[in-house]
């Protein structure tokens, strides 16, 4: 994989960086930016209307990072969720639990462990302290209509912690009517990718690991793509800071779709603050739709970024926070 990255970025580094519209066109980059748009598609109006309708706020995401940076969080992300442990999906927490809403108060608080293959099916219920309720399974399952099931369900896929949130690119809404499947949203099945850098770094269909495998190798990308048409002297001391990259609120008439905001060193040198400008120029040139958002636990929509760069004679060096903070 690492070889295969190191000959994908020398072969980008033959190709001339354009601009359109005063925005980065990622079109030497083949086809994979068009590939990447068109697996974006998939309609999440429902899913953000009814459930993620509200976004962590620029400053929440500030103090998080500060909060959170030296942080390595071992709990599971499914703690205190119903989980999808056996399913065609992945590894997922849901959300919004047909057991919520069951009449019966036993079963309402209880966890459910569920699997999914076409729809969901229940195969284990726990108590508060774990043990297995076989009895009220039982019973849940002898009901052939299923209609307890009835209503909307979320889920998220492959979650994982991301400086105090839990979090996801994937999120999915089923609807239940009759005990059938009546309903559903999320993205295309054929894009796992939290962003189109992630995607462009793999360069042949892998099997192993989900959308959180690959973050760092895209992370190293976005610095490669940048120091391929920066003129930062490099000649200088090393030099690493932390930024926070985010989408910024529509502003009419503005192009600008994303920025970054500096984290660390809180009282940079000159160079420092040099570099960084330079580095945000280029993120400020990134198209719309570069980066997918982030659905957290708490039914909100995060956009943020957290990245680590070095800069130094070997060039731009970035690194996604989710991978530092698992080392």
């Amino acid at each position: 994989m690492k070889k295969n990255l190191i000959l994908f970025v020398i072969s980008l580094a033959l190709l001339p960086v354009s601009r359109v519209y005063g925005q980065i066109s990622f079109d030497y980059l083949g086809e994979q930016w068009t590939e990447y748009q068109k697996g974006s598609t998939g309609d999440l109006t429902l899913l953000n209307r009814n459930h993620f309708n509200d976004t962590v706020s620029v400053e929440e995401m500030k103090e998080a990072f500060f909060k959170n940076k030296d942080q390595r969080l071992r709990k599971s992300p499914c703690e205190g969720f119903d989980s999808v442990a056996y399913s065609q999906l992945g590894e997922n927490v849901m959300l919004l639990s047909p057991l919520k809403r069951h009449p019966q108060k036993k079963i309402r608080e209880c966890r459910g462990v569920w699997n999914w293959f076409g729809r969901f099916s229940l195969v284990k219920l726990l108590d508060k302290d774990g043990t297995p309720q076989n009895g009220l399974l039982e019973k849940l399952k002898s009901d052939k209509t299923q209609r307890w099931l009835d209503g909307e369900v979320v889920t998220l896929r492959a979650p994982r912690w991301y400086m105090g949130f839990v979090v996801s690119p994937r999120p999915r809404l089923e609807i239940y009517d009759e005990g059938k499947l009546v309903g559903r949203a999320c993205p295309s099945v054929n894009l796992i990718s939290a962003d189109f850098f992630t995607y462009a770094s793999v360069t042949k269909i892998t099997l192993d690991g989900d959308w959180y495998s690959k973050v760092d190798d895209g992370a190293k990308l976005l610095g490669v793509l940048h120091g391929i048409q920066s003129t930062a002297n490099l000649t200088r001391p090393e030099r690493t800071f932390s930024v926070m990259l985010y989408e910024r609120p529509k502003v009419k008439g503005s192009k600008v779709t994303y920025t970054l905001e500096l984290l660390q060193p809180e009282n940079p040198d000159k160079e420092t603050t040099e570099l960084f400008q330079d580095f945000k120029s280029f993120v400020e040139n990134i198209p719309g739709g570069a980066f997918r958002p982030y659905y957290t636990t708490d039914f909100r929509i995060m956009t943020g970024r957290y990245y680590r760069v070095t800069v130094n004679k070997c060039g731009w060096l970035v690194e996604d926070y989710f991978s530092i903070n698992k080392r």
